[in-house]
């Protein structure tokens, strides 16, 4: 099983820490509101940052590039409304109008909403790129705090900013991914690190609980944060109960034995496993969507999808290409895109400025 010096093997890593730029005072948004009004405008004129429907780009905005963004402070769940544009996808938690029924028009319709999120932020898998003491990165993750979680609930009532401030990472998490599709997360750690943006990990005791880990320092584009949590929770999705038997002797695992359990036949991490790793790894960074998919089959799969749910199909025959095709093969995993992207569409909607 995981344990707490092996993180590093189950998280994401970027170049280097620095605080994020991300939290503007109020005072900004109150002058936003009143500019707002002063302009005649109501909220009810309110525009979408992007179109999910068969249209258009927005009208009258210019392209940003993610090296554009910035990061404002988030909504809490449970306060934010949902625009015109936008379904209230579960109690407190806004999500663009997913307009499909199947996998074919749930593709289609998240080909359109990355075209008109890639025409506001640029690339949406853009990360940062900074150099970082070696020693540095290779200390364990100090953890800061911790917190149950039961369903979309977080056991935290902030008493002071720092807390809200760890109430808000956990609010993006719960926005983005959907609470059915997390329900192994029974804790949520805080923790400082100088090169490990996120991680998760198994319980000890419990192999079928999980807990999410969140760096206090952040990355600085908001872009950045979601894929991060995608990432994570690509982790869980294919090392959960149903997809891993967390109770399994290595003795009698017939596919392929993990730190975490055996995994079923049918298993999204084995069929991973055995189409890409079984046979060779393969040296080659073109062959990995990154360099840090490298590191193991676990990383390779969970940046696989983050770049499933991100981008648009990949047309071309490379290992790179088909490690993300991979996840069409799987009608859930389709429409699951879809409605991670409508809700990562609300969240950054929110909480990223364009400077």
């Amino acid at each position: 099983m995981i344990r707490r010096d092996e993180v590093d093997g189950m998280g994401r890593k970027s170049g280097e820490w620095k605080k994020a730029n991300g939290l503007i005072k109020w005072a900004c948004l109150l002058l936003l509101l009143a500019a707002t009004a002063l302009s005649g405008c109501s909220l009810e004129d309110a525009e979408p940052a992007f179109s999910s429907g068969a249209g258009s780009a927005v009208a009258g905005t210019s392209v940003a590039a993610a090296e554009e963004q910035d990061a404002v402070e988030p909504e809490a769940i449970g306060t934010a409304g949902c625009e015109a544009y936008e379904e209230e996808a579960e109690p407190g938690v806004c999500s663009y109008i997913v307009d499909c029924g199947d996998a074919d028009e749930c593709e289609l319709w998240s080909e359109r909403m990355i075209g008109e999120m890639e025409e506001w932020l640029g690339d949406l898998t853009y990360s940062e790129e900074w150099d970082v003491d070696e020693l540095d990165s290779q200390k364990e993750a100090d953890v800061l705090a911790s917190y149950e979680v039961e369903g979309n609930e977080l056991d935290l009532t902030p008493s002071d900013e720092e807390e809200e401030y760890y109430a808000w990472l956990w609010d993006r998490f719960a926005w983005i991914i959907p609470s059915d599709h997390r329900q192994m997360v029974k804790n949520f750690e805080l923790y400082d690190h100088a090169d490990l943006l996120a991680y998760v990990i198994q319980d000890d005791e419990d192999y079928e609980n999980w807990t999410y880990a969140a760096n206090q320092i952040q990355s600085t584009y908001e872009t950045e944060r979601v894929m991060t949590d995608i990432h994570e929770f690509g982790h869980l999705l294919s090392l959960n109960a149903e997809q891993v038997d967390p109770y399994a002797d290595e003795s009698e695992c017939d596919t392929y034995m993990l730190d975490e359990g055996c995994p079923y036949q049918d298993s999204y991490i084995y069929q991973f496993y055995k189409q890409f790793w079984k046979k060779a790894v393969s040296e080659e960074e073109e062959d990995y969507v990154t360099g840090y998919a490298m590191t193991s089959v676990y990383e390779d799969f969970a940046e696989s999808w983050s770049y499933f749910v991100m981008t648009v199909r990949p047309e071309g025959d490379s290992l790179a290409d088909r490690k993300v095709r991979f996840f069409y093969n799987y009608d859930e995993l389709v429409l699951l895109k879809a409605s991670i992207l409508g809700r990562a569409a609300s969240w950054i909607d929110r909480n990223a400025v364009w400077e």
